[in-house]
């Protein structure tokens, strides 16, 4: 047996070196590819239970229409299966996470996605891949050319030059067409992996919206819709007792249907374009008179108002909500957690910051107590950071408490 051209011998190793490297470099795109669909699988496991605590917060119903509205937002399938059920692996080829329900024992809620697209490792995985082969085919072609003079010398001149010319270059034909063909073929894979990256990008930022205009809405329904019931309800109690002064319960009355119908409004407001209009047209001032006027505080506790007027002029129209809504929540919890016999409202201001202060004579509270749960204490703290300001809550036992909002001065434009 004749032994290979040492041109082909030279090919032969240096192929052998460069499809070795070509498979350790596949090997550990591999590994980070796999390391990446875990970190993803971790990332969508996280929002499923965010999502769930969420809904669970707002006793979400649970309902097929929710888990659609729920599977929307979160770009896959939700459904609620039992715990026995959890233990089957998905079927059809997707991937899926899962979260415990806590409203429900022995359920879960199991999301259903599609496998995320490779990453930009996989295209270097494919793209390595169509280089090596194009150039061991180039290299094997060097090997052949530079054997070719050999065979002429040790087989004879068995064919004439034109012969051997015309099979080089149908050989260089194939290969440019091979090679145009798989270029063609990386380039459409290439496309397709962008535009699903992409696409991702926008179903993850559309799901981080979501979820934010999610926890503001939770927030105007406690502080706004639900704090004015309340206090709706605490003077309907108070008309109850107080039913004999018939001037004073006509009073009464005449404001909390004002102030139903204004909630009304509202409502319809918040769920139009989840914001409340009707303090937009209003000044800080008559909102403020308003609220305190019809406000959590009820006939039994007298509340004092020390306001400067060029304190409550300097509070911006953008600011007026989130400010309102921050002093009828510490209204609120004076009233049902104090008990007190007065309530006094300050407003004063410097030349950069209006300050704020509601201070009741209740029983008060331990300090660090106040911090612990409920949403009311961390949406006022929510909304005092969104204006830029800061809020602090003072009290000790048999010494009543203190809510101080302090609340930058808006430059005018």
């Amino acid at each position: 047996m004749k032994p290979l051209p040492r041109p082909l011998r030279i090919a032969l190793l240096l192929l052998a070196f460069f499809f070795a490297g070509v498979a350790a470099v596949q090997w550990w795109l591999q590994r980070e590819t796999e390391e990446l669909q875990e970190a993803a699988l971790a990332t969508r496991r996280a929002e499923l239970a965010e999502a769930v605590a969420l809904a669970e917060s707002l006793h979400a119903p649970w309902s097929d229409a929710f888990l659609q509205s729920l599977g929307g937002a979160l770009a896959g399938r939700v459904t609620v299966i039992t715990v026995e059920e959890s233990r089957h692996p998905p079927v059809g080829g997707g991937l899926a996470v899962e979260a415990p329900l806590p409203s429900q024992a022995g359920k879960v809620v199991r999301l259903y996605f599609t496998p995320l697209a490779r990453p930009r490792l996989a295209i270097l995985q494919r793209r390595a891949l169509a280089a090596s082969v194009i150039i061991g085919l180039l290299l094997l072609v060097i090997a052949v050319v530079g054997a070719l003079p050999q065979r002429g010398q040790t087989e004879g001149l068995t064919r004439t030059p034109w012969q051997r010319s015309e099979s080089e270059m149908d050989g260089l034909t194939r290969l440019a067409r091979l090679t145009a063909e798989r270029g063609a073929l990386l380039a459409q894979e290439t496309g397709a992996r962008q535009r699903a990256e992409q696409d991702r990008d926008v179903s993850r930022d559309l799901l981080t919206r979501s979820h934010e205009e999610r926890v503001r809405l939770g927030r105007e329904l406690h502080d706004n819709i639900c704090q004015t019931l309340y206090a709706v309800s605490l003077s309907l109690e108070s008309v109850g007792r107080r039913v004999e002064a018939e001037p004073e319960v006509a009073q009464r009355l005449t404001q909390c249907i004002g102030e139903l119908r204004r909630l009304n409004h509202e409502v319809r407001t918040h769920l139009r374009e989840l914001e409340p209009g009707e303090v937009q047209r209003q000044s800080f001032e008559e909102a403020l008179r308003q609220m305190l006027d019809t406000g959590p505080a009820g006939p039994e506790v007298r509340v004092v108002r020390q306001l400067d007027e060029f304190a409550v002029g300097s509070i911006a129209p953008d600011q007026a909500i989130d400010v309102l809504n921050i002093l009828r929540e510490a209204i609120s919890n004076a009233v049902r957690h104090g008990r007190p016999h007065s309530i006094v409202i300050r407003a004063e201001r410097d030349q950069s910051t209006v300050a704020l202060a509601v201070q009741d004579d209740g029983c008060g509270f331990p300090a660090g107590e106040g911090n612990g749960q409920g949403h009311g204490l961390a949406n006022m703290r929510a909304r005092a950071s969104g204006l830029g300001g800061s809020l602090r809550v003072e009290s000790a036992p048999g010494k009543g408490s203190r809510v101080l909002l302090l609340v930058p001065v808006a430059s005018p434009s």
